[in-house]
């Protein structure tokens, strides 16, 4: 892990904390807008022996401010170097996604493993980059795919893999206000409106999806498709682990309703469909995600909050049939509200860095260039 290497530390306590003995994962914060203030810097305040926010890096000294709030003795570092004097070990990038290119490798150069928000990048050049500088370094880059780390989400994957040779369908359906009330009571400033993208994500995307991309395909690769139902793709990789990919297998893909609607269909294999939509609906009010599995004999449905609450959780309603007697089952699987994916996600990557052999693998950057690769393909199927 180069000069910086973290010892190793045992788990303990309540949720997997580290235990106390050990000490907790000091780590630099870098970028505190919303998905910082919505999520991280809550969990971070609610895990004191699992992980310590050292630094905080933020160009914005209001938003810098509001993220010092209820941490004294965080340094409000100017750059890597600073923060990695402060104590820092490992780092949470929450930038910009066109930005996180140069933040992860310089994460890397000073030895520091990254817990990268999605998406890591939406350019396959850059991810490769990635890939190799990981390699070449021996320092992990850990993807932000928390749902992964909710054990409905894990429950559901082992579920579907095992009933993969009859499973007939993948369904995905995604209502999303994508609205500022979503978030508003979680952050201490007003949270940007849903606007055009500003002008360094557009020459990202640019980048990304080569100079015959259109307007609309851009928008979609970074909103819909990339912003969005690249989680849910991830999940779906992670089902067809081994027995399949979507990349190279797309139907088809449409965008609606003025671009804020978008849809794909894959087939990974000869028996299975796998649909997959995400809708902005900013009349909604609440949050709401499906993902159904349907198999030969039974249909497995996920059902998710929004990733922010913590007053819900993952719900998993699994249906069978016994076609010799006619008897149904029915089996009703959630989780204890608050044990948020997000918190799940910073506690099993705490307990990877710290060496515990029970910690579960993180989704890292061969995923990545795997579902970037599906979603790019579908943007640039859209017409």
């Amino acid at each position: 892990m180069g000069s910086n290497e973290l010892r190793p530390a045992r788990p303990g306590g309540q949720d997997g904390e580290a235990g106390a003995e050990a000490g907790p994962l000091p780590v630099v914060l870098i970028g505190a807008g919303k998905v910082a203030h919505a999520a991280h810097l809550r969990e971070i305040r609610d895990l004191p022996g699992t992980v310590r926010l050292a630094a905080v890096i933020e160009a914005d000294p209001a938003h810098r401010a509001a993220a010092l709030a209820g941490f004294p003795g965080t340094v409000a570092a100017d750059d890597l170097k600073q923060a990695v004097q402060a104590g820092a070990r490992a780092a949470i990038c929450c930038t910009p996604w066109w930005t996180h290119r140069d933040t992860v490798l310089e994460c890397l150069d000073l030895g520091l493993p990254v817990l990268c928000e999605k998406p890591v990048s939406l350019d396959p050049a850059e991810i490769d980059e990635l890939i190799e500088a990981e390699r070449r370094s021996g320092v992990p880059v850990a993807a932000g795919y928390m749902k992964r780390h909710d054990p409905v989400v894990a429950e559901f994957i082992a579920y579907c893999r095992a009933h993969l040779d009859t499973g007939r369908r993948i369904a995905v359906d995604l209502h999303d206000p994508n609205a500022p009330h979503l978030v508003d009571h979680l952050m201490p400033y007003d949270a940007s409106p849903f606007g055009p993208q500003p002008p360094p994500a557009q020459e990202a995307l640019r980048r990304a999806l080569g100079p015959a991309a259109t307007d609309a395909q851009r928008e979609a690769y970074a909103r819909g498709l990339g912003g969005s139902l690249i989680h849910q793709v991830n999940i779906v990789h992670a089902i067809l682990a081994g027995s399949g990919r979507l990349y190279g297998q797309l139907l088809g893909s449409d965008q609606w309703a003025g671009g804020s609607a978008v849809a794909c269909r894959w087939r990974p294999a000869d028996g299975l469909l796998v649909d997959a939509a995400h809708l902005r609906l900013p009349g909604h009010r609440r949050y709401r995600e499906t993902l159904e599995f349907t198999a030969a004999d039974s249909v497995a449905l996920l059902s998710m909050p929004s990733p922010y609450a913590r007053d819900e959780a993952a719900t998993l309603t699994v249906d069978t049939w016994d076609a010799g007697s006619g008897l149904a089952t029915r089996r009703i699987r959630t989780a204890e509200p608050g044990h948020t994916g997000f918190r799940r996600q910073l506690v099993d990557w705490a307990r990877a860095l710290a060496g515990d052999p029970a910690a579960p693998p993180m989704p890292g950057l061969t995923e990545v260039r795997e579902d970037a690769a599906a979603v790019r393909e579908a943007a640039l199927r859209l017409s």
